[in-house]
């Protein structure tokens, strides 16, 4: 099957906030096919490597039927001649190195999705570091006091004053990336005190 090369979309950048340059950070958002969240359908994902952002979005063949059409409007039709994940991947892994930070936006969910979905393939995918933008927001925003319903990307969007798409993969992943950063500048705190060791 021939390789299809992802399709590049261009983040919106910052111009407030520098990212260390000795680590790679792999912002990434899924939309997945059904309730077993174990096949994607579509992706986004921002690379930050040495302090230079690239991003890249592309629909994924699941190769599976896509029940959550009403949640993020992506069918069936739509991915048949899309790239499986595994081709996604082939294309972006010479693109990260072997220690990189795994960012998303309620991590567990994004995290746990890509390693089901790639170990299909045979691809074991276990980041190094982790960094959750609700962590960020729990300890900048409400100090560790909050509702989880106060830490949804739609609403932190809203309130930060971000341009939101929700549930597009492509708009997701931008305002994951601008609403860190927000956070960081408003809190004048460093990336680096949210960083995690990966599971």
């Amino acid at each position: 099957m021939e390789q299809k090369v992802p399709n590049l979309t261009k983040p919106i950048e910052s111009a407030t906030y520098q990212y260390p340059a000795e680590k790679t950070f792999v912002f990434v958002d899924v939309e997945t096919a059904n309730w077993a969240n174990d096949r994607i359908c579509a992706i986004g994902l921002i690379l930050v490597k040495n302090g230079e952002s690239t991003g890249y979005y592309t629909l994924i063949n699941p190769q599976t039927h896509i029940t959550f059409t009403y949640i993020h409007g992506i069918s069936d039709a739509d991915v048949v001649n899309a790239p499986t994940l595994d081709q996604f991947w082939q294309v972006m892994a010479p693109l990260i190195p072997h220690d990189f930070i795994f960012v998303a936006h309620n991590y567990r969910f994004d995290l746990s999705v890509m390693k089901k979905d790639l170990g299909r393939f045979g691809i074991d995918f276990k980041p190094t570091e982790l960094l959750d933008t609700m962590w960020v927001a729990r300890d900048i925003l409400y100090h560790f006091k909050t509702a989880s319903g106060d830490l949804k990307l739609n609403v932190l969007s809203e309130r930060l004053g971000v341009q939101l798409n929700h549930h597009n993969a492509a708009s997701d992943i931008m305002a994951t990336k601008q609403v860190l950063e927000k956070l960081l500048v408003m809190g004048n705190r460093r990336i680096e005190e949210f960083i995690r060791i990966g599971r």
